[in-house]
């Protein structure tokens, strides 16, 4: 079984790769662009994501011999459109395209529902990305509204979809 625990600075390059990997899987239909590669820099750099590390927790899975296999990115100072207060930004969970459909996305998010379990959770879904669409909504992502992703001036709709805070629900 994968083990799940916090991300620490020897991760960076490897979370890097990671990203770069199952961004282009999931959104690089026509080959790499200039603008496409500027955002991969500008997003997955070690010392991009080193930066953020060092303000919220990010959380990785490795494999039984310590390969990188998957990776969540919260944010609990990001705000959205029309979010409940204090909800915390899921802004990416990603796991290795060869690694997926067998339970550690499911791990993934529940562990970054845990992390602060009286706040919301939220994110954004490209809405052609029907796969991130039927897992989040089968994990119990509500439909919160949408927002928009731009890229080298082309606008992509998101879908956000919510959690209320994992609290509530014992109550």
């Amino acid at each position: 079984m994968p083990e799940l625990r916090r991300a620490a600075e020897p991760d960076l390059p490897s979370i890097g790769a990671l990203a770069r990997w199952v961004w282009c899987d999931r959104y690089v239909e026509e080959g790499l662009t200039p603008a496409v590669a500027r955002y991969l820099d500008e997003h997955f750099a070690p010392a991009v994501l080193g930066a953020h590390l060092a303000q919220q927790p990010h959380w990785v899975a490795k494999s039984d011999d310590g390969a990188l296999i998957g990776w969540v990115q919260l944010d609990a100072g990001s705000a959205g459109p029309d979010l409940p207060a204090g909800a915390v930004e899921l802004q990416r969970l990603y796991v290795l395209p060869t690694q997926q459909r067998r339970g550690l996305g499911r791990r993934l998010l529940r562990q970054a529902r845990g992390q602060w379990p009286a706040r919301p959770l939220w994110l954004s879904v490209w809405e052609g990305n029907g796969d991130a669409l039927r897992f989040y909504r089968r994990e119990g992502g509500e439909l919160w509204g949408e927002t928009w992703f731009e890229l080298d001036g082309q606008r992509h709709r998101n879908l956000v979809l919510g959690w209320p805070p994992l609290e509530a629900r014992r109550t």
